[in-house]
């Protein structure tokens, strides 16, 4: 296929997943991390600076504050959909990225379908027009290894391009700048960069004419092969040191060079200021305000940044749900399952079948093996990297933190099933089948970009019981919530929610949050990510501060409102609306949850 009969249906693709998640920009409420970054933004663009949120880099909240208004809009969903508005550029550049790479590995057919695929995907669409980091760091680690693909090719002259090799690490400091799980994953890209380049010539042709060479030509590199491995092993250590000079060094540059400018307007005064009042308490603090004393406010900012996730991602400091249990720990099969329930049916069986097919590829000979590396091993372990480090993280809050898997994932199926599928139109047929049942699955789920959960586990309905994502519950469905009290017949109305927008329910007049079983109202919208947690608190024993705390007012407050219910229902994904009857003559009231023990 030429150049240009590519282009055209890859820019309908691309056209479909900006419209995709422009309109996820205006349904979606505000999320629980939005706020944070519109805050920052907001300091970033009218001043004092970066003074606050060092739990997120730079990026986003630079993205976000260049379209912030000056003036803050009176109602706080106003000020969210400001600050959304590059995003869907963003993921439009995914979907870009994900086609490209897929084509350069497997062929016209694998690009169209896997940009398609990423297009389709309700998760990554809802996902694709937030304020947060999680789509932004994907696409720039799917741009940087793209790029590490092409400079891999070389230049006829079997040595790689040193322009797309710089190009790659330039784009891998954006990654840096938009996500902390970058800086730590630096090590694994360049590891698997330094195989890349060394497989370089020979990964390019094999792919372009292994389907062509024949047996003669197949056993007469059969003995020599035995000693590939270690030749191979070799040839990576010495290219190495060409990584950490032409990948690496750019990478660390630029990720400088980005925190430079997004600190420029920030004095040290306000930085040091900001720290201290960001870190205080902290079991980091003094190593935070250490930081700040000693290095320029670039690396300082970083460093403490660094400090700060390391220590909110700790044993205890998040209440992690899985399968009716709550645990200090992160749950190792958390984002494999999360994964697998919410992606479309047709991409998890994709990804699911082509692992079966590599297994049985690896066992039919020598040059099939070769032909499926070329085709699929980049961004396999890519893909299988970033999986295995975030199952060993203490952290099981969303789906979201696995997302980078996505593409990579995609990819390499697209490029073992290119390798065991001969024909073209067979091969371009198959994938059109899955991306046709993935496209129908989202269009049937369509307003369930964020809690969309497939076919495998009963759809919208049945994620809930299976596991609590806090991107289903924290927020992005208020405004139905809203729409709802505005129509009347609830009486008075408190919401038991880990996120409000205030200004939301105020000009609905919803009382406030619900913490006292005896609350004076008659309708309460209990989030089910906090029902759930209530259930799992009371079995849980762990002796966490934090775990304390909710175990001290949380399942009380279910089993008081369980009490007073005349009716339980759901209302949409993530609330349950309980109708009560009147309460016990109390001074309780609509108050703010108690404040967790230090």
């Amino acid at each position: 296929m030429s150049r240009a009969r590519f282009a055209a249906p890859l820019a309908a693709v691309i056209l479909l997943a900006f419209l995709g998640a422009e309109s996820a920009r205006f349904s979606l409420w505000t999320t629980l991390d939005e706020p944070a970054h519109l805050a920052t933004a907001r300091e970033w663009r009218y001043g004092p600076g970066m003074v606050s949120n060092f739990e997120h880099p730079v990026l986003m909240k630079v993205l976000g504050g260049a379209f912030l208004p000056r003036e803050t809009p009176p109602m706080e969903i106003d000020e969210t959909r400001a600050g959304r508005a590059p995003m869907p550029f963003v993921f439009a550049g995914l979907v870009l990225v994900t086609g490209l790479l897929a084509r350069a590995l497997a062929g016209d057919a694998a690009g169209l379908a896997a940009a398609a695929l990423v297009a389709v995907e309700p998760t990554l669409r809802g996902h694709g027009s937030l304020v947060q980091s999680d789509v932004l760091v994907t696409f720039f680690l799917v741009a940087a290894a793209l790029a590490l693909e092409l400079a891999a090719r070389g230049t006829g002259e079997k040595t790689p391009d040193l322009r797309w090799l710089v190009a790659s690490g330039a784009l891998y400091g954006f990654a840096m700048s938009a996500k902390y799980s970058a800086f730590p994953f630096l090590v694994v890209f360049a590891a698997i960069a330094a195989l890349r380049l060394a497989s370089g010539c020979f990964s390019s042709k094999v792919n372009e004419r292994g389907a062509r060479r024949s047996k003669r030509a197949d056993n007469s590199t059969r003995t020599g092969g035995r000693r590939y491995p270690l030749h191979f092993l070799r040839n990576s250590l010495r290219t190495f040191p060409f990584v950490l000079a032409f990948l690496v060094g750019p990478a660390l540059v630029t990720l400088f060079l980005i925190q430079f400018l997004a600190f420029a307007g920030t004095s040290d005064a306000a930085f040091r200021a900001g720290i201290a009042h960001e870190f205080a308490g902290l079991p980091q603090e003094r190593a935070a305000v250490a930081l700040a004393r000693t290095f320029p406010r670039p690396i300082a900012a970083y460093g403490a940044g660094l400090l700060f996730v390391q220590g909110v991602a700790g044993p205890g400091e998040r209440f992690n749900y899985f399968f009716g249990e709550i645990s200090g720990t992160g749950h190792r099969l958390y984002f494999p399952v999360a994964l697998g329930i919410k992606l479309t049916t047709a991409t998890v069986l994709l990804i699911l079948a082509a692992l079966a097919v590599a297994g049985v590829l690896l066992a039919r000979g020598a040059r099939r093996r070769r032909l499926l590396a070329a085709r699929a091993f980049w961004p396999a372990a890519l893909g299988g990297a970033y999986l295995l480090a975030a199952c060993a993280s203490n952290l099981n809050i969303g789906v979201r933190h696995a997302l980078p898997v996505v593409p990579f994932a995609i990819a390499a199926a697209a490029g073992v099933m290119r390798t065991l599928i001969r024909r073209r139109r067979s091969f371009a047929i198959a994938l059109a089948v899955v991306v046709l049942a993935a496209g129908a699955e989202s269009v049937a789920r369509m307003g369930h970009e964020i809690s969309f959960g497939n076919l495998l586990c009963g759809g919208p309905a049945g994620v809930p019981p299976i596991l609590s994502d806090s991107n289903v519950d924290w927020g992005q469905e208020q405004g139905k919530l809203f729409e709802r009290v505005r129509r009347g017949d609830l009486g008075r109305v408190g919401l038991a929610a880990l996120l409000v927008d205030e200004s939301g329910a105020r000009a609905v007049g919803i009382l406030g949050q619900v913490v006292d079983p005896d609350a004076p109202v008659d309708t309460v919208f209990f989030s089910r990510f906090l029902w759930d947690v209530a259930a799992a608190a009371e079995k849980n024993t762990e002796n966490y501060p934090k775990f304390i705390w909710i175990r001290s007012w949380l399942p009380s407050l279910r089993r008081g409102l369980e009490a007073r219910a005349v009716s339980i229902e759901p209302f949409g994904d993530t609330q349950l609306l309980m109708r009560l009857r009147p309460a016990m003559p109390s001074t309780a009231s609509p108050s703010s949850p108690p404040a967790p023990t230090p």
